[in-house]
């Protein structure tokens, strides 16, 4: 018979990123010399999501049998032969909470840039576009772009942006046809990205280490940018957000002259991104829609909440009928919860279903700082 009165070990996917991953996600967990894992870039480590496996023979993250999955943003194919069998060494979120289809997806991310975007908003309707709120815990110092300039000309944005796209795709042709090398076509690329210069339109922001981004509202403009002299991690970060697919949920209006391998490029949705952009400049400004630390609580929407909890010993805390998933962001913890307990290193994750009423955190030699998530019901 199924225990659900206990806390679960996750098994986290990794997301391999040979292009722009980076080797911060596996030192954090201490796998950076797992034979399995070794001179794989990793760009992303899903935390929680609908698919996410909770392991319930293995119960430290310390364990040597404690393999994660090597997968695909994409797709559900799993690339390495993993030694658990479902029913008896896993089972999934949908076999223990009523929250199965409103679990938010979390990601621990180290990424080089991304496109201009943004997300539509809430309640707005559109045959094409779902909403995607989400939120960014910052473990890293790193650099965005967040909302439009005050009393910028949306015209010649736009018009920056239709022009490069031209370019784009001439440029793509070209190399489809072998007028072209990709290589000379990404130089090309960057010279005229250069001169045209969108980011002139956007505000560039340095965000410091242990910082929330909070991108829920929708319509607001953001992206991520490189300096690898200043920011050689790239953008290391704990996202949060609503679980739903980027083809639909992606709004793009610029890609950094980026080329797939073979020449092709990324839609680009320059009409829907200016239709469907918030340009209210309070919403726009990154320091006025910063939410502020309540106690514990860093973030709070109808989608998910965010606290953050510094463990010096023992805390006792409560599920309030709501899922609870806990992410060890500094030290080592036990949680003990109902019928059983789980140990958890940095950068490792549990999972304790709405079932349990209380759970106890406890330190293991010094203090520990987790970040805690679950839907306020």
């Amino acid at each position: 018979m199924l225990n659900t009165k206990r806390p679960y070990l996750v098994l986290p996917k990794l997301i391999l990123q040979p292009t722009w991953g980076g080797n911060y996600i596996l030192n954090m967990k201490g796998w950076q010399n797992n034979n399995s894992l070794k001179n794989k870039k990793i760009g992303q480590s899903y935390e929680l999501f609908t698919q996410t496996k909770l392991l319930t023979t293995i119960t430290s993250s310390q364990n040597k049998n404690f393999t994660p999955e090597l997968g695909s943003p994409n797709s559900d194919k799993i690339y390495n032969q993993l030694p658990y069998k479902k029913g008896v060494e896993f089972i999934t979120l949908e076999q223990i909470t009523s929250f199965y289809k409103k679990i938010p997806l979390i990601k621990l991310t180290q990424s080089i840039g991304n496109s201009f975007q943004i997300h539509i908003k809430e309640g707005v309707k559109s045959n094409r576009w779902r909403s995607k709120p989400e939120s960014w815990y910052y473990l890293e110092d790193g650099l965005i772009t967040f909302g439009i300039k005050r009393n910028i000309s949306l015209v010649d944005y736009k018009k920056s942006c239709q022009i490069i796209d031209e370019k784009m795709k001439q440029l793509s042709r070209m190399i489809e046809t072998k007028k072209i090398s990709l290589a000379a076509a990404k130089k090309n690329a960057r010279a005229f990205i250069k001169k045209v210069y969108p980011w002139r339109f956007v505000n560039l922001h340095k965000i410091k280490k242990f910082s929330v981004v909070n991108s829920s509202l929708g319509g607001i403009h953001h992206s991520w940018e490189e300096d690898f002299e200043k920011y050689p991690l790239g953008n290391v970060l704990y996202e949060i957000q609503k679980d739903v697919m980027d083809p639909i949920s992606t709004i793009r209006s610029f890609d950094k002259g980026k080329f797939k391998p073979n020449g092709s490029i990324r839609e680009i949705h320059i009409q829907d991104y200016f239709k469907l952009l918030d340009t209210n400049p309070d919403h726009n400004d990154l320091e006025k829609i910063s939410p502020e630390k309540k106690g514990n609580r860093l973030i709070t929407n109808k989608y998910y909440c965010l606290d953050i909890l510094e463990i010096n010993k023992l805390k006792t805390d409560k599920t309030h009928n709501s899922f609870v998933h806990l992410f060890v962001r500094d030290g080592e913890i036990e949680v003990a919860a109902g019928e059983g307990k789980v140990l958890l290193t940095r950068g490792h994750s549990c999972f304790i279903p709405e079932i349990i009423s209380e759970y106890i955190i406890k330190s293991i030699n010094n203090k520990a700082v987790v970040l805690k998530t679950f839907i306020e019901t």
